[in-house]
């Protein structure tokens, strides 16, 4: 049985657009809504009480008003501090970037020791260094928060040459304690998982959660009956809060998307037309 109903990814900001991008090339016949909240940006700096008011409508949004048939946080923070609680507002799947990341870290490291770049809100859960843990007692694990590199990502000031500097210094730091797998904890990172891989080398395996969430959210697809047609593949795009700011920071990063854009305000249930 084929259900054409679209996905849902959620996230602040652009970083999310890096799950879109992996999704729509690995499963170009799905529809996708995407939506982003520079509203209430930058979810990192967040406590969990505050993230699930602010993201409960969201989930309400997409699972009652668009029908979708799986819904994903493409957000570090979100898929470490609210997973399990979102996931009880919906009877529609909720997945997290989270654990598929560490799986793929746990297979890919030679020397066991793995770092994780990321938010201070998911820093301070410690998931990705619990779920490591319980994929193999025997890793080490090394969880750094970025915050201020996440904001550069957005105005798309990333590859100044203060910020190489910063970041190849970071990364220097990490492999000199053996580091040799590196998981972009933040989709903000895995937006830009080219720059990490060019300057940590090829001793420093960087994991990009997003193509590993699409990865293992096709097989689920192909596996139950979500499965599709070979029909659809329609994009849209909605944003909650300053469209023109959001815009502005694709534009900054060089980022095209084919798809219409839709901007709606803090009432989500308000109909926009999709």
């Amino acid at each position: 049985m084929e259900l054409k109903r679209p996905l849902g990814i959620i996230d602040s900001g652009i970083g999310g657009l890096s799950v879109v991008n992996a999704v729509r090339a690995l499963l170009p016949a799905e529809d996708i809504i995407y939506v982003a909240d520079p509203l209430h940006f930058p979810y990192g700096e967040k406590t969990k009480k505050e993230l699930m008011e602010i993201v409960k409508p969201i989930i309400g949004y997409l699972s009652q008003d668009k029908m979708v048939k799986l819904i994903v946080t493409a957000c570090g923070t979100l898929s470490s501090v609210c997973l399990p609680d979102l996931a009880q507002l919906t009877s529609v799947p909720v997945m997290g970037i989270v654990w598929p990341a560490c799986q793929e870290a746990a297979q890919v490291t030679k020397k066991g020791k793995i770092g994780v770049l990321a938010t201070r809100a998911t820093v301070r859960t410690g998931a990705f260094h619990r779920i490591l843990q319980d994929i193999d007692s025997s890793l080490e694990v090394i969880e750094e928060a970025w915050p201020e590199f996440i904001l550069a990502i957005e105005k798309g000031e990333f590859n100044s040459p203060e910020w190489r500097a910063q970041v190849q210094g970071g990364l220097l730091s990490l492999k000199q304690r053996g580091v040799d797998t590196l998981i972009m904890g933040c989709t903000h990172f895995s937006l830009i998982s080219w720059f990490f891989q060019g300057l940590g080398g090829e001793d420093l395996q960087v994991v990009d959660p997003a193509w590993v969430c699409a990865q293992k959210l096709k097989e689920k697809l192909h596996s139950g009956r979500e499965m599709k047609s070979s029909s659809g593949g329609k994009f849209y795009l909605l944003v909650r809060g300053d469209c023109s700011s959001f815009q502005k920071s694709l534009e900054n990063l060089s980022f095209s998307l084919e798809g219409e854009i839709n901007c709606f305000s803090a009432d989500i249930s308000v109909n926009i037309g999709v």
